[in-house]
């Protein structure tokens, strides 16, 4: 039987190490690290907000857009 489709998850990473660099505690993802964040996108850091692929593991860019506006 011939291979037709091969379907793979990519692991990710941070962009930029800012996030650790602030102290914020991260967590593992099912692709890779994610900041921890609570309902309303607060991270272990008082005064600092994550939202997005950064702080979400399922990446799509309506999600993002509605968690920027939460935080």
């Amino acid at each position: 039987m011939a291979v037709e489709a091969i379907f793979a998850s990519p692991t990710v990473r941070m962009a930029s190490p800012l996030a650790e660099q602030l102290g914020c505690a991260l967590e593992d993802g099912p692709l890779g690290p994610l900041i921890s964040v609570d309902d309303w996108k607060a991270t272990s850091v008082p005064g600092v907000f994550a939202a997005g692929d950064a702080a979400r593991a399922n990446h799509n860019a309506t999600l993002a857009s509605a968690d920027g506006v939460l935080a």
